[in-house]
Order: C-alpha cells, then sequence, then structure tokens
C-alpha cells in the first residue's frame, strides 16, 4: 500500500497509485468540524467572537486552528489538505451587544442558525453612486505613489508552520497546499476594472502588477516553508464561460499564471488552479499553454464534466481535484445521491492511469449538511475496501 505522499504524486505523475488519493477543503466554522473536534474557538464561530471580544490571544488561535486542521485530515483520512493563513495578528476586537449580537467597525451581527455562521445585519448593495466612488477611490489608490510599497506579514504563516510541526511530530505524510492569488480571478474584478482593460490599460495593468508581485512574495514564503502544492487563482469563468474575452484572457491572465506557475515548480512544488466555471471557449489556454500540474473546483454543474475532462484529453495531462457536485447533489441530495455520485466520480477517474483526486467540485461550504459529507467520506472508503469511520 503507498503513503499519502506517494498516492498523491503518482496521481500528478499520471500513474495509477494504490487508491484514488483523498481532498477536502472545508470551509471555516461548517459543523462538520463538531463532529471530530467538538466546538471550540476554531470551529464554532459564535465561540470565535465571543472569545474575539474578550480579546483572545492570538497564539491561542493559531493553535486552536492548527490543531482543528490535523485533527480534521487525520479524522478523514486525507491525502492532501488544505491549510488556511492565520487570523490577523492585530485583530479588531468585536463588540458584545448581547446573546448572539456583537458590532464590529459600525455594522451589527447576529448568529445565523441556519448557516452556523455570524453574518452581518441590514447591510445593502450599493448604489450607482456608491460604485462611482468606490472606483473613483480605487482610481485614486492605484494612482498614488505609495500603491507599489507594501510587506507580507510573517504571522500569517504561522498556522501553517504549527500544522507542518505537528504533522512531523507525528511522522504523518499527509501532502500540503498553500493557497495564493495573485490578480488572475477575473470574476472577482469590480466593474469598472473590465472597462480599465478596454479603455484605460495602463491603470489595470499598474494594479496587476502589483497583485502579481505580492502573490510572488507570499508564494515564496509557502515554498520556503515547504508546500508541497501551492493552489494559484481564482474564478476566471462562470456558467456560461469565461467573464472576460479569449483575447484579453490570453493578453492579461494568461501570462500572469504562466509565471506564478513557473515560481511554484522552481521552488520544487505543483501549481494548482482554483477556478469554478465553464473554461470550454479557453481550454488550450487554461489547460495547456498555462502549465499547470492541477485543477481545482472542477464545476460539474457548468459542464466541467469528468466524461468531458476524459474525453478531451484534460485528464491525461492535468490531474483533476475534483468532482463531486457541491452546487446541487451535496446540498440537496440525500445520503444515497451523494454515494452514487461519488462511485460515478471514482470509475470516470480511474478509466486513464492517475490523473485525479476525489474531491467537491468546491468545497464543504454552509449549505451541505455533515449527513452528506459523511456519506461521500463513506462511500469513497467502501469502494476502496477501507473500513468505515462509524
Amino acid at each position: 500500500m503507498n503513503g499519502s505522499r506517494e498516492r498523491v504524486f503518482k496521481a500528478f505523475r499520471h500513474e495509477l497509485p494504490d487508491r484514488t488519493p483523498l481532498f477536502e477543503l472545508y470551509w471555516p466554522y461548517h459543523p462538520v468540524h463538531w463532529e471530530v473536534c467538538g466546538q471550540t474557538v476554531a470551529t464554532d464561530m459564535r465561540l470565535a467572537w465571543d472569545a474575539l471580544a474578550e480579546g483572545i490571544a492570538w497564539e491561542e488561535l493559531v493553535e486552536a486552528e492548527a490543531q482543528c486542521d490535523v485533527r480534521m485530515a487525520r479524522h478523514f483520512g486525507l491525502d492532501l489538505m488544505h491549510i488556511k493563513c492565520s487570523s490577523p495578528r492585530h485583530y479588531t476586537r468585536p463588540r458584545k451587544l448581547g446573546p448572539d449580537a456583537w458590532e464590529l467597525g459600525g455594522v451589527r451581527y447576529a448568529w445565523n442558525e441556519r448557516t452556523k455562521l455570524v453574518e452581518p445585519q441590514g447591510v445593502v448593495s450599493g448604489n450607482w453612486e456608491d460604485a462611482n466612488r468606490s472606483e473613483a477611490a480605487f482610481t485614486a489608490a492605484v494612482n498614488s505613489p505609495d500603491f507599489d510599497r507594501f510587506e507580507v506579514d510573517p504571522a500569517a504563516f504561522a498556522r501553517f508552520e504549527r500544522v507542518q510541526e505537528l504533522l512531523r511530530a507525528a511522522g504523518d505524510d499527509i501532502v500540503t497546499m498553500a493557497e495564493v492569488g495573485n490578480g488572475t480571478g477575473a470574476a472577482f474584478y469590480p466593474p469598472f476594472m473590465y472597462i480599465w482593460m478596454l479603455e484605460t490599460p495602463e491603470l489595470y495593468e499598474r494594479w496587476l502588477n502589483r497583485q502579481r508581485r505580492y502573490g510572488q512574495d507570499v508564494t515564496a514564503e509557502f515554498l520556503r516553508r515547504g508546500a508541497d502544492v501551492v493552489a494559484l487563482g481564482g474564478d476566471v469563468s462562470g456558467d456560461r464561460g469565461p467573464v472576460i474575452s479569449p483575447a484579453l484572457y490570453r493578453q492579461y491572465i494568461l501570462p500572469a499564471i504562466r509565471e506564478h506557475v513557473d515560481q511554484v515548480h522552481a521552488g520544487g512544488a505543483l501549481a494548482v488552479y482554483t477556478s469554478d466555471g465553464n473554461h470550454w471557449p479557453i481550454r488550450d489556454a487554461f489547460f495547456f499553454e498555462s502549465g499547470i500540474d492541477g485543477y481545482k473546483e472542477v464545476d460539474q454543474a457548468a459542464g466541467m464534466t469528468m466524461e468531458r475532462l476524459l474525453r478531451e484529453g484534460v485528464k491525461d495531462r492535468v490531474t483533476i481535484i475534483g468532482n463531486i457536485d457541491a452546487r446541487h447533489i451535496l446540498c440537496r441530495g440525500t445520503p444515497d445521491d451523494v454515494r452514487r455520485d461519488v462511485r460515478s466520480c471514482l470509475e470516470w477517474g480511474r478509466k486513464t492511469p492517475g490523473g485525479h483526486i476525489l474531491h467537491t467540485s468546491h468545497s464543504i461550504h454552509e449549505d451541505v449538511p455533515v449527513a452528506n459529507y459523511l456519506a461521500l467520506v463513506d462511500e469513497y472508503r467502501r469502494y476502496f475496501g477501507l473500513s468505515s469511520l462509524g
């Protein structure tokens, strides 16, 4: 039997491992954490906000987060784990207003029993005048002489370092993934930035160059700390295709991705791109010309199905990290529906050697019932003849 490292790296080399590696990304405070770690400041947002209001020590937060990361990975048998940045060292304390209510930055927050999250109250989307003011402020910032100056806070990597220490101390060989953006997530651009790309490209290019340099500095820190995989991102497409034209994608986004991939490879790690959406209109650029080793957030509901990824030759060249449907089946389906999706995904993934790591099409987010995620892991274990987690 292979260990986790051999299993994951075989998948990336497009060789057949003993079983498909398992990966998952858990949203902070999702109740699935409670099944493994109990309700703590790292797993329950209500407890976390109370602790923040009381002035909890930053070191205590980081330790709780790292311990939770490792316990989740061990419990569910992950071969590849995603490690987030630490909570800010100098965080702003919310003010406790009453049971399940807080104030932060002039906004009232309250506990949402359905989502199990602390959420802002009475916040509405901005109007046209707000958008114009935002663009004006953004333009002023980009034109500022200080815009290109930044510092990377070393405290952001404390959680990653602590997880690595815990894994080494226990002799675990779980593969670690960091995640770093560098301005390529075009789906998250404010609307005016699309106009900049066409009408004032010098503004857009100055903004993008800063994001690229910042992302490179953060990436260098993760590589120095032993990241095995770096996830790049984020979203460049929606359900109907790329959010910008293929020409603009090639002009601006692809070179930034390739530069980032080259940095990761030079540091001895693997590069995975993270993006929802339908990428078929930019297939060659996105998958083949970018140089990426893997593809995460494989959006089955947007047409990025395992069947087509196999048919079009993507899976033979790029490792697919997915593709359990986290938009519909995991949210609204029954545990039996989830089990069927897991089996189908595994069967498609094993039609050619390697090239597949099982993961949801996005993450275990607020709309995924705990029972459905437990069914996912249980069916995965059953498929490969492993004992149930019980």
